[in-house]
């Protein structure tokens, strides 16, 4: 009998660590959307309670359409590929709609005629180990094919807005930059601006301040 116990208290300390392996990790997608009348697909990867360790304090601040990666899918090829190979927080592409009703925009203004892009947040500016709504949001452009993607805004320049010219080939960027040093973004920080001069090829875009 005392054989027989001590050989069921083996099976359950040895079952311990193989249960824990086998958890598994919830992945959850936000809805599609086809970019123009190409083959090519956006699928958000959404934020959620798995994402608590690396996005910290996220989970109180962010409403659960915020992305933590975008994949593009082409419809041709059935092949799929990551946008960020970094750890980032991406704003939706959604805009909000609190609480009057507006029609859905027939395309997101997110999309160029050459570009798409991204407002994310992909540097731990205040050192507290995770990405959060302390760090700076910086604005990323892709191709619309999810290919050469390059932050445009600099290091340490946290963006509030962005209007894009009705020619499509300027962006005007608002935001502040950590004047003070406090590693926040608000109180004691001056405006600044930015202009972005875009072109086909992202490696000539230009991201210049305005002198005010």
């Amino acid at each position: 009998m005392k054989q027989l116990l001590l050989l069921l208290l083996f099976a359950v300390l040895i079952s311990i660590p193989t249960f824990g392996q086998d958890k598994k990790i919830e992945t959850n997608y936000s809805d599609p959307f086809q970019i123009d009348s190409s083959e090519y697909f956006v699928i958000p990867k959404l934020f959620d309670n798995d994402d608590k360790e690396a996005y910290g304090k996220s989970l109180n601040y962010y409403a659960w359409g915020s992305y933590t990666n975008i994949i593009f899918y082409n419809s041709k090829t059935n092949q799929t590929k990551k946008l960020f190979n970094q750890l980032a927080l991406i704003s939706s592409f959604s805009i909000p709609r609190y609480y009057d009703y507006k029609p859905e925009p027939a395309s997101s203004p997110n999309l160029l005629p050459e570009h798409i892009v991204y407002l994310a947040r992909t540097e731990n500016f205040n050192g507290d180990k995770s990405l959060n709504s302390d760090d700076p949001v910086y604005l990323f452009l892709s191709t619309k094919t999810g290919d050469n993607l390059k932050q445009i805004t600099p290091q340490g320049f946290h963006v509030y807005s962005w209007t894009v010219s009705k020619d499509k080939k300027m962006i005007l960027v608002k935001g502040k930059a950590d004047k003070n040093g406090d590693k926040k973004f608000g109180q004691g920080d001056d405006d600044i601006y930015y202009r972005i001069d875009l072109n086909t090829d992202i490696s000539k875009i230009k991201c210049e301040p305005i002198s005010m």
